[in-house]
């Protein structure tokens, strides 16, 4: 697997391991992407955290997970944080055909909201002919649901 599909899944599968190695007390998130805004020419690269002790802990692990994509490399050199949360959910979706425009990523109160507007943004951005391919790729949430 390569290209966005594999960059993303791996960003998935790194989220879900930092998941499950933390302790219900802790419950800082964060959200950092690298982009040029050309998603289809660039790609992007996301990275999350969830459940840590600090917020800082949570910026640090969501731009390092960022930072590994090896899809979008260049995208994954300007990860930078767009959004950080507590006790809230995260979720991304995107068009899977490679070179398409739609991506979308949110938080909100639960998974519910934050695949809700995940998607709506992903749909924004694919545009008309795109907008029914967006799917979701992850969400997670910084709670122990």
């Amino acid at each position: 697997m390569g290209g966005l599909v594999g960059t993303i899944l791996a960003g998935a599968i790194l989220a879900a391991a930092a998941h499950g190695m933390t302790s219900a007390a802790r419950a800082e998130g964060a959200l950092a992407v690298g982009t040029s805004g050309n998603f289809a020419k660039d790609g992007f690269a996301v990275g999350g955290a969830i459940n840590k002790a600090t917020k800082q802990d949570a910026i640090d692990q969501a731009l390092a997970t960022c930072r590994k994509y090896e899809g979008a490399p260049k995208m994954a050199e300007i990860c930078r944080i767009v959004a950080t949360f507590r006790r809230e959910c995260f979720a991304i979706n995107f068009d899977p055909k490679p070179g398409t425009p739609g991506v979308g990523w949110a938080v909100g109160r639960d998974k519910a909201t934050a695949e809700e507007r995940a998607l709506a943004a992903c749909q924004t951005t694919a545009g008309a002919a795109r907008r029914k391919f967006c799917k979701l790729e992850q969400s997670f949430c910084d709670t122990h649901e």
